[in-house]
């Protein structure tokens, strides 16, 4: 079965505090983007890869895509550039639509990967691609997510309604922390059924866009977080995975410098430690 990637590495990043795209910043001598390629391929389960970039970094990307070095690196696993969007659903969408211009439908599998999860171990990404592979060719599921468990408490808030004074906002409830994860990349799914659950929940975006208490006929209108939702929401199952502490997403500065020191670390017992959550 084919597995292809959209890697979504449009974002600015601001929060990282670099002048540099998220996607682009050095992390010890490499780019977060080239870091991820890196990992894709080492799985030896992706046979190409699209970089989703804005205008302005596009060239950047091919640079770093045409360097022999990585070329070489890459060898097993086709990489391109392609435009994504203003959000990371947006650039989802037009990697989608750029695989099919391609020619790319059917059963094929497409692998979401956030450029930011740069520390993702291959081995992870291998998991994940198999355990959709399986589901797609039993008919069984379409999409398999890597998760992690929740370790703080959750409170859920109502932002509606103002507290007992103004700026204060009340907590609802506490939902139990044993049925919640944490979701990561990459999110291997079934490629058109990702596809028509885009088209479908931008019809009903669309439709509620009207009402200004966003809702779709008499329901709320439910949020899509990431690609697992959107199959959710069209009636797709999607299995979890075991997920990784190495998939961490590089959002913050207390964040890059994490990974700063988990690359530079000599100690594989605390690598180890950190990779399957055992408490050290």
């Amino acid at each position: 079965m084919i597995v292809n990637a959209l890697v979504a590495a449009a974002g600015s990043g601001t929060r990282l505090g670099f002048d540099t795209p998220k996607a682009f910043v050095q992390l010890a001598g490499r780019t977060l983007l080239e870091r991820s390629l890196d990992a894709l391929a080492d799985s030896e389960r992706i046979d190409r890869a699209v970089v989703l970039v804005s205008p302005d970094m596009r060239e950047a990307a091919e640079g770093l895509v045409a360097d022999p070095i990585n070329r070489a690196s890459w060898a097993g696993m086709s990489v391109s550039v392609a435009l994504g969007g203003g959000e990371r659903m947006d650039s989802v969408f037009a990697g989608l639509e750029e695989l099919r211009r391609r020619g790319v439908t059917g059963s094929s599998l497409v692998a979401i990967h956030d450029a930011a999860r740069c520390l993702v171990p291959p081995a992870l990404i291998r998991e994940v691609v198999d355990k959709a592979a399986e589901g797609v060719e039993r008919q069984a599921w379409w999409g398999a997510v890597p998760v992690m468990p929740v370790t703080d408490t959750i409170k859920i808030v109502d932002e509606a309604t103002s507290g007992p004074a103004d700026g204060e906002t009340l907590l609802e409830q506490t939902p139990n922390r044993d049925t919640l994860r944490a979701a990561q990349t990459p999110q291997v799914c079934e490629l058109d059924a990702l596809y028509e659950a885009n088209l479908a929940y931008m019809r009903t975006t669309e439709i509620s866009s009207a009402h200004a208490s966003r809702q779709a006929g008499n329901q709320p209108l439910q949020l899509a977080t990431d690609d697992a939702s959107l199959l959710e929401m069209s009636g797709k199952r999607v299995v979890a995975v075991n997920g990784d502490l190495m998939a961490m997403k590089i959002t913050t500065p207390l964040d890059y410098r994490i990974a700063e020191m988990l690359l530079n670390s000599d100690s594989k017992d605390v690598n180890r430690g950190l990779c399957d959550g055992t408490p050290r």
